[in-house]
């Protein structure tokens, strides 16, 4: 026994010894690329290891990814699309959970709620586009996975992984500790100021958009500050309703300070279509409590605030509120004005492509073709000309579906306090984003988009976890 452990013992330093002059070798010889990937060796295997046995941990990972890959471009160049890389990562996800059934060694039927296949029905009309006469082959492929496919895809890893609340719990713990890193990195910005790389962008790239009139829009490490402040305005929702049903104080604490720094994040970013998440996501949650008190109450505070923002001029010395009151003043939002002659325009020829100008066709417009100089600038019109007047009344019914179920799951099915104050907070956050895409085209962009997908499957998960946990199944059982 004493001679194999030391043989054993023997063996591994033996190991570590040749794998120090094996890179050694290679920083000698090829550089310091080469080098720092084969010592990373060992650390990969140990983390596909982790993922194989707990893929909860890969999916984190994915979050991350989505969370940091855009705001990493600024500083980093890489060959491929940051959607290439979320790809990856994605099929990555999906080869550690056929593994884990490998190694459980269990065939599981996964419990597939009726909303998956509401949204199957979009990818399926989305993946038929790729026959549209109108559109471009190269555009669809581009346009395909953020516009459809993630829907599905992030929804489905949910569906496996997510197996009891204290995965969700967890989930939630960790998107807190993201969108406090989020709303740091803004402060940061305003109060210490910016770093070189994000100068160069500001004063390039987002000089029209993000240098005003008001001052400077601040934008964090996302693409940009209407992605940022929409982000912001949903972890408010989120977090703060979350407050309420949380019993640890550590994580009740953590909720309330990222709900107050997410709504400075959201004031900050000077994003005016951001303030309709908390005034739609509210809404909709005191409408989930079925306390028609807090009906009248909820509704005499918004209108209190809205004609704090739209009848005075309070406050105006502060830019952020400056900036947001014109939110509520349409008449003397140039922007807002200038979207309409924008959508005025496309109505003129819309009505000629029911089907729509084919997925990526917003994207990629080039000089003589119909959207050259037409922005779309928010999410439903850009799924209106790319998918026609047939695809985006498709599109608003998978999101009305999964309100409409989400109030049913409510007001009818959820019993147990903490699964229910999930459901509720996911519901009112995808309440709020809905009417934000609206106002801006932020649906489809990293990491608001995959967020939103995620908090949809959550809450179209709770029931099987209320379900199944008193009997101690899993929900893929």
């Amino acid at each position: 026994m004493t001679k194999e452990i030391f043989f054993d013992k023997l063996g591994l330093k033996l190991l570590a010894v040749l794998g120090c002059v094996l890179i050694t070798f290679l920083a000698i010889s090829g550089g310091l690329l080469p080098s720092i990937g084969i010592s990373l060796v060992p650390f990969l295997l140990c983390f596909l290891i982790v993922c194989i046995r707990n893929p909860f941990v890969s999916f984190l990972f994915l979050f991350t990814v989505c969370f940091f890959v855009m705001g990493i471009l600024r500083y980093v160049r890489i060959p491929v699309p940051p959607s290439i890389v979320v790809d990856l990562v994605i099929l990555f996800n999906f080869i550690v959970i056929a593994l884990n059934h490998l190694y459980r060694n269990y065939n599981a039927k996964l419990k597939i709620p009726f909303y998956f296949f509401v949204s199957l029905a979009w990818v399926g009309y989305c993946m038929v586009e790729v026959f549209n006469p109108d559109g471009i082959f190269g555009n669809w492929m581009a346009a395909i996975r953020s516009t459809a496919l993630y829907l599905c895809l992030f929804q489905f890893l949910v569906y496996y992984i997510f197996k009891d609340r204290s995965k969700l719990r967890s989930f939630f713990i960790f998107w807190a500790i993201l969108v406090l890193l989020a709303a740091l990195k803004a402060v940061g910005q305003k109060f210490i100021g910016f770093d070189s790389d994000e100068r160069i962008w500001l004063y390039t790239l987002g000089a029209h958009t993000h240098l005003i009139y008001s001052g400077v829009r601040y934008f964090s490490f996302f693409t940009d500050a209407a992605n940022f402040g929409c982000h912001m305005g949903l972890g408010m929702v989120v977090f703060s309703i979350l407050f309420f049903y949380e019993k640890n104080r550590s994580v009740r604490i953590l909720y309330s300070i990222v709900a107050v720094l997410a709504m400075y994040g959201m004031l900050i970013s000077g994003t005016r279509s951001a303030m309709a998440i908390p005034v739609a996501g509210y809404a909709f949650y005191i409408l989930l409590l079925k306390q028609w008190r807090l009906v009248i109450w909820g509704s005499s505070v918004f209108v209190l605030v809205f004609c704090f923002l739209s009848l005075t001029n309070i406050g105006n010395s502060n830019a952020d509120i400056r900036r947001m009151r014109t939110a509520f003043q349409f008449r003397e939002d140039a922007s807002f004005n200038l979207r309409k002659e924008n959508q005025a325009k496309m109505k003129t020829f819309m009505h000629n492509y029911p089907i729509g100008l084919g997925l990526g066709a917003a994207k990629n417009a080039n000089e003589g073709d119909l959207l050259n100089g037409l922005p779309t600038d928010t999410s439903f019109v850009f799924v209106w000309v790319e998918t026609g007047v047939i695809g985006l009344v498709l599109y608003v019914l998978v999101w009305i579906s999964c309100l409409a179920i989400c109030f049913y799951f409510v007001w009818f099915r959820l019993k147990d306090p903490m699964i229910r104050g999930f459901c509720s907070a996911a519901a009112a956050g995808i309440a709020g984003m809905m009417l934000a895409g609206y106002g801006n085209e932020v649906l489809h962009q990293f990491p608001t988009g995959e967020t939103i997908y995620i908090l949809m499957a959550i809450a179209m998960l709770c029931p099987y976890l209320q379900q199944n946990e008193p009997n101690e199944q899993h929900v893929s059982s």
